[in-house]
């Protein structure tokens, strides 16, 4: 799994929030303040063995679903944690004709999200007295008329496509594009593009940190009838440039670069009161930015890139049972086309998807308490595989 800063945690729209959020004024500028509490009960059953205490164990990571060849054992577990619960500041301010603003909103479970994914959370804190955990960046921005500066979410994800959940990512995690990271971003009507903050993941090495050349991402959305639709794009450059190590063991210097991209397309479809919210994606050497980084962007084939397709989807269902209670139904899928000579067959991802239904109540508009249930598999390039079972309690109260 690569480092999942850049995935760490999806919900609630900025819009959502709004309508909840305080709002004052100071001189020309207007300041709005708002944001959540959450609770989350989280029971798991691992079928293939044992997941320690941590991300993987906070909201769902598909990479991270332990497999075997039959002898694994299963493993269950129970979390009880506060983390996801977030705060934005947003400003907007007219300046001698032009509109300037700012937003910035962190979180609390982000920073915690440990780099191996299945072992404790890297950052500070615990579980065993106070259960105190360090604030972390989500999303920091200025914006200028059209102009977005800083970090937001990938122009190459439709957040208009959200299903209703109450998992961390509220997307179903191996079906999504899903990425936040530093951008300069022009949006005019339903267009947008931008360049953003480039990296690329190797299989076997990590992130490079080797790129010179920004990804570009582009977006467009329109109505068809009642349905908001969205195709997106994004062209990337991949690029290693290792020396030599003499070893042991030795490894050859690595300098190369590689061109991926990828089309996402999505929507919302409403059906009466019911809605239908789906997305499709494909491409090449994309893989950081699908399904929280289960595949990486590229292989090494001798010193070598060569790029790494992958495809994902989802599709959920949402339907109100009464003015207060309503249903999501969502299932989620990713296919990784490994190349089987390149790779670790026993640790890359082949194939991952999962199904999720929820029940949610809102006795008030700014309080929801639900429950969601999970079942996820997992299979590697030989063969070996694994499930997920989650029963997932939340109470969230957004202001």
């Amino acid at each position: 799994m690569n480092k999942l800063g850049i995935a760490a945690a999806a919900g609630v729209l900025f819009a959502a929030h709004a309508a909840q959020a305080a709002e004052t004024k100071f001189g020309d500028t207007n300041v709005t303040i708002g944001g959540y509490v959450k609770l989350d009960v989280l029971a798991s059953r691992f079928s293939d063995g044992e997941v320690g205490q941590g991300t993987a164990r906070d909201f769902y990571v598909p990479s991270a679903i332990p497999v075997s060849g039959g002898s694994g054992e299963s493993h269950s577990t129970l979390d009880l944690h506060a983390k996801e619960t977030r705060l934005f500041i947003k400003t907007d301010t007219p300046v001698e004709g032009h509109k300037l603003g700012t937003l910035i909103e962190f979180d609390f479970i982000s920073g915690q999200i440990s780099p191996t994914i299945n072992n404790a959370a890297s950052g500070a804190g615990n579980e065993n007295t106070t259960n105190a955990y360090n604030p972390a960046l989500r999303r920091a921005y200025i914006t200028f008329d059209n102009w977005l500066f800083g970090q937001d979410w990938t122009t190459f994800i439709n957040l208009g496509a959200i299903p209703e959940t109450l998992d961390f990512v509220a997307f179903p995690s191996e079906g999504t594009v899903f990425a936040r990271q530093p951008q300069v971003r022009y949006t005019k009507g339903g267009f947008a593009i931008a360049l953003e903050n480039p990296q690329t993941t190797v299989a076997g090495v990590g992130a490079t940190d080797d790129n010179i050349v920004p990804d570009v991402t582009a977006r467009y959305g329109f109505k068809l009838g009642s349905a908001e639709l969205n195709v997106a794009a994004v062209l990337r450059q991949l690029k290693i440039d290792n020396a030599a190590v003499a070893g042991p063991p030795a490894v050859p210097a690595r300098d190369d670069t590689a061109f991926g991209g990828g089309v996402s397309v999505s929507g919302k479809i409403p059906l009466g009161k019911d809605d239908i919210r789906f997305m499709l994606t494909g491409g090449d050497g994309i893989g950081r930015y699908v399904a929280l980084g289960t595949a990486t962007d590229a292989v090494l084939d001798g010193t070598d890139l060569s790029t790494v397709p992958v495809y994902a989807g989802y599709i959920a269902y949402r339907h109100p049972w009464t003015s207060q209670l309503r249903s999501s139904l969502a299932i989620s899928g990713l296919s990784v086309d490994n190349d089987e000579n390149l790779v670790n067959t026993a640790t890359t991802t082949k194939t991952v998807y999962s199904a999720a239904v929820n029940l949610l109540y809102s006795p008030v508009k700014t309080l929801t308490l639900g429950a969601e249930f999970r079942h996820a598999h997992r299979e590697v390039e030989n063969g070996d595989d694994g499930n997920l079972d989650r029963l997932q309690f939340s109470a969230k109260y957004m202001f």
